[in-house]
């Protein structure tokens, strides 16, 4: 089954968010979006493809343990 277009939104925003992640190194304001991303990720639409994240995407996922399976 392909992945709705909300479910390919969410992925976005989780990519962007990931983005932000990325272009800081204040350790609150990168506890903040961690938890953003786990709000995202938690929320999202369970027919969301992860396959379709960049592979620096799950990576950093991964090293988070955000991941789900």
């Amino acid at each position: 089954m392909p992945e709705s277009t909300f479910a390919g939104i969410q992925r976005r925003q989780i990519e962007i968010t990931i983005g932000e992640l990325w272009l800081t190194d204040d350790h609150f304001i990168r506890q903040g979006i961690i938890e953003r991303l786990r709000h995202l990720i938690s929320h999202a639409d369970p027919g969301m493809d992860l396959t379709q994240l960049s592979d620096a995407a799950r990576a950093e996922l991964q090293e988070l343990d955000l991941l789900r399976g």
